[in-house]
């Protein structure tokens, strides 16, 4: 049994290494963040790679090829509607500026209809000296980056892929016990984000907001982020609703119906295929969500729920971490 001198320093330890392994995600990020993508990737195409190759009977060298194909096929598909979802905006960029004059004018009639007096000021001519297309520029300059650490993934994944064997899978229980969590738990919320960003767009295009497929496909992205995700989903296509339409009923009724969406699959139907799947607290999934976004961003919000798993999982194999890892699934005391 562990004196309290020992408790004391293995707790100090770990303090230690925890924060030097944050400086060490902070500064590498740019190397481990399409690693990491990479690896959860592969988590989903392992198995169905090997499902394929037991019902087809196909060699596995035709089936990753196969699959492989597809997948890049899928991204190139999405990558090509948003582009020509961004080229359609960057087109109307005048058109949508007067729109925005237009709306700050009605905002300052009827804000003195009420007897509220602005500030003497030209909003609109500020709004018209914007740098619109500067941040377009930026906008063009990330998208390329991300398209570079994109193919950086893709290659991490066909390299996973090609170097696995069925024999290190089985034998290694670790590795095996955080491909399935990983895979079950991406598999089931992209099942539920991709319905969700489906519905979605059905309700965009029957009430012809701009940009349908673009927004759709953030909403895919966005309940990737828990909690505030589907609230974010939820309130990214007002500005061009009201851009469009103003404070009309669209409005209103586009977001009391993606909100009812948004409840109805991420509050009803993702917890009941989830379970108890991930292990986790929410109080610890809320505060590794904060803990990830201050290390990496927006990618680590996307990828926290699914790091802190493994964490989960490999601090429940050390037995000075034990408990931490079952204070992770809520569980105070041990089991």
């Amino acid at each position: 049994m562990n004196t309290p001198y020992e408790r004391i320093n293995n707790i100090c330890l770990l303090i230690l290494a925890a924060t030097a392994v944050t400086v060490a995600l902070i500064y590498t990020h740019a190397i481990l963040i399409p690693f990491v993508i990479a690896f959860f990737l592969y988590a989903i195409l392992s198995p169905i790679i090997e499902g394929l190759n037991n019902r087809l009977k196909w060699p596995r060298a035709v089936v990753l090829i196969l699959v492989t194909t597809v997948f890049i096929i899928f991204i190139a598909l999405i990558g090509i509607f948003i582009v020509n979802s961004l080229n359609g905006f960057f087109r109307d960029a005048a058109q949508y500026k007067d729109r925005v004059v237009e709306f700050v004018t009605w905002l300052r009639t009827t804000a003195e209809g009420f007897g509220y007096q602005m500030q003497d000021f030209s909003i609109e001519a500020y709004i018209k000296k914007l740098p619109f297309f500067s941040v377009a520029g930026n906008i063009t300059r990330a998208a390329g980056a991300f398209l570079g650490n994109l193919l950086l993934v893709i290659v991490f994944v066909f390299f996973f892929l090609l170097g696995e064997t069925a024999s290190a899978t089985d034998d290694n229980q670790l590795i095996s016990q955080m491909k399935h969590n990983i895979s079950r738990y991406i598999a089931t919320k992209f099942l539920t984000s991709l319905v969700t960003g489906i519905l979605v767009f059905v309700l965009l295009v029957s009430f012809q907001v701009e940009m349908a497929f673009l927004f759709a496909v953030l909403t895919v992205l966005f309940n990737f982020i828990p909690t505030i995700g589907s609230i974010a989903a939820t309130l990214v296509p007002v500005p061009v609703i009201l851009l469009q339409f103003g404070f009309c009923w669209r409005l209103w009724i586009v977001l009391a119906v993606s909100a009812v969406i948004q409840f109805a699959i991420g509050s009803v139907i993702e917890p009941k295929l989830m379970g108890e799947r991930m292990d986790l607290h929410p109080i610890t999934v809320l505060l590794f969500l904060m803990f990830w976004g201050l290390v990496w961003g927006i990618p680590g919000m996307f990828l926290a729920v699914p790091i802190t798993a493994v964490l989960r999982i490999v601090l429940g194999r050390i037995e000075t971490t034990q408990a931490l890892a079952e204070l992770m699934a809520g569980r105070i005391g041990g089991k």
